[in-house]
């Protein structure tokens, strides 16, 4: 009897100290900025595109690192940092015609939903803030490799400007139309790793 309460009680011991028998926990992975890109694009005068991205990222994710499962992720974008390898356009965009990299210093995500899919494939759903307004947007992801203590994916997304009051344009005279088209393209590969502490 006393074998079998002790039996008992060292199994309570090991599951309270260990965690859940069978569920891996979360590690907090951040960004490695050097090897990510968070990326956009937008049709500029009907036929060509402008490609651009951000050269100051943060963000965050809890994945498992025993199957790689993504749980959560959040971003902080400077505004500021905004580079499609041309000065006075750049300079454009950081104006408030765009932007308005003076008083909106950040663009934010934070995912509220992941819904895996097939062949390591996620549904990523947030929601995105630009110039303090905040919607609702979707992510489609995948993940492109994994690693002791590093992981990587890419995910890619299209939103619509005017929805976050990013609202200047100019009509073609010409050719009719608009000059920046209101559609744009998130393109994002990221490397992540373990944070330590």
């Amino acid at each position: 009897m006393k074998k079998s309460l002790f039996l008992f009680w060292a199994t309570i011991g090991l599951v309270y100290f260990a965690g859940p028998i069978g569920v891996n926990a979360a590690s907090r992975y951040q960004l490695d900025a050097v090897h990510s890109t968070v990326g956009f694009a937008v049709k500029h005068m009907l036929f060509s595109t402008v490609r651009g991205k951000f050269n100051d990222v943060r963000a965050t994710a809890e994945i498992d690192e025993q199957t790689g499962s993504l749980s959560s992720v959040s971003a902080e974008i400077s505004v500021a940092s905004v580079d499609t390898d041309n000065a006075k356009r750049d300079g454009h965009l950081r104006s408030d015609d765009f932007f308005n990299a003076e008083r909106y210093l950040t663009i934010t995500f934070k995912s509220t939903s992941i819904t895996p899919e097939a062949n390591g494939s996620y549904r990523v759903d947030g929601i995105l803030t630009i110039r303090d307004v905040s919607k609702p947007i979707t992510l489609e992801g995948k993940m492109l490799g994994m690693m002791p203590g590093r992981v990587a994916f890419e995910a890619a997304g299209r939103i619509n400007r005017q929805d976050f009051n990013v609202a200047w344009n100019k009509a073609l005279q010409s050719a009719g139309g608009l000059m920046v088209s209101d559609e744009v393209d998130l393109n994002i590969e990221v490397a992540l790793y373990v944070s330590e502490g």
